[in-house]
């Protein structure tokens, strides 16, 4: 057996460790060069599931004035018996985007007026941005709540991670991966000047991508599939009457969405169970006690969710009791 002396063996030993050294660092230097850095950060980490294996869901809130924390929080308590965990974006994230500074000129500029309308629907662009530079995966309004939202569905991306929205151009229950949320934000900046309406929410600017039907976003219909809306009671009820949920329409879709227009439309019809004197006081203040009421009335009347939650039963206890 040749005996290697130690100088030669710690020589060779030196000489290999600079070849492994040498070739990470050209390896790493082409995969930098071909890969976007945006791809590179999609690989290093993902928001579709926790730690935990929960699934993540996203919301943004950054308060306008009085704000709506009491909805906010509903929407934590009811997201989290739906055996989620919820993130709550703000425009902070939204800084940490390298395009933050040129989306916030155009964004700033059509809105300079800073009435609290406008201020809201200001804050409504930022969470695009937001949620690109949070590393994509699922985003609901705050005033969206989960009624039959599938586990296998909710720690994945739909569409490989394209952009998927489940109610039109609402932007109420929205799925993709950080690209996708670049590039959609990029987008409804160029979407803007085509808007038609009065307001130039991004609501609307996503509306215009719709209608134009070239920008490889899936619209998911019929929408009663995916979402219920307002406060789905069979019929008007007066204050201290009992209240009767449509329980066949909400056996269908993922979520329910509580949004200011379909919040006015309930109150107007007799069926926002907070008993208040406006549409105005309805919608501006009492939206997160009229969910949690209703929520409970869905549980109490139809059992809850046809896909049954981790937390679901033990929560019903406390919660209905």
């Amino acid at each position: 057996m040749k005996i290697v002396p130690f100088n030669n063996f710690t020589i060779r030993s030196a000489s290999r460790r600079r070849n492994i050294l040498v070739y990470t660092i050209i390896v790493a230097s082409i995969f930098t060069y071909f890969v976007p850095g945006s791809q590179i950060q999609s690989l290093r980490r993902t928001s579709v599931v926790s730690d935990d294996y929960r699934p993540i869901m996203h919301t943004f809130y950054d308060k306008v004035k009085a704000g709506e924390d009491d909805l906010l929080e509903a929407w934590k308590e009811e997201w989290s018996i739906a055996g989620f965990k919820t993130i709550v974006l703000n425009m902070k994230d939204a800084k940490k985007h390298p395009y933050f500074e040129e989306f916030e000129r155009v964004i700033s500029h059509l809105f300079e007026n800073h009435k609290t309308h406008d201020m809201y629907n200001q804050m409504c662009y930022y969470r695009w941005l937001a949620m690109a530079a949070s590393g994509g995966g699922w985003m609901c309004d705050y005033d969206t709540f989960p009624t039959n939202f599938p586990m296998d569905l909710a720690k994945t991306l739909p569409n490989e991670g394209n952009f998927t929205s489940f109610e039109m151009h609402v932007p109420s229950l929205m799925a993709g991966s950080a690209d996708e949320w670049f590039r959609l934000s990029k987008l409804l900046l160029e979407a803007i000047p085509k808007i038609t309406q009065d307001v130039k929410s991004d609501m609307h600017a996503f509306l215009v991508i719709r209608e134009e039907a070239t920008h490889n976003v899936d619209f998911r219909r019929p929408v009663k599939n995916n979402m219920a809306y307002g406060f789905p009671y069979k019929k008007a009820f007066a204050a201290g009457s009992p209240r009767e949920v449509d329980c066949h329409w909400m056996g269908f879709g993922k979520a329910v969405h509580f949004a200011h227009a379909y919040s006015h439309a309930s109150y107007d019809e007799g069926k926002f169970p907070v008993n208040v004197t406006s549409a105005k006081e309805a919608v501006t203040q009492n939206r997160g006690k009229a969910a949690r009421i209703f929520m409970s009335d869905w549980r109490k009347q139809c059992g809850g969710s046809n896909v049954r939650f981790p937390m679901q039963r033990l929560v019903q206890f406390w919660r209905d009791d």
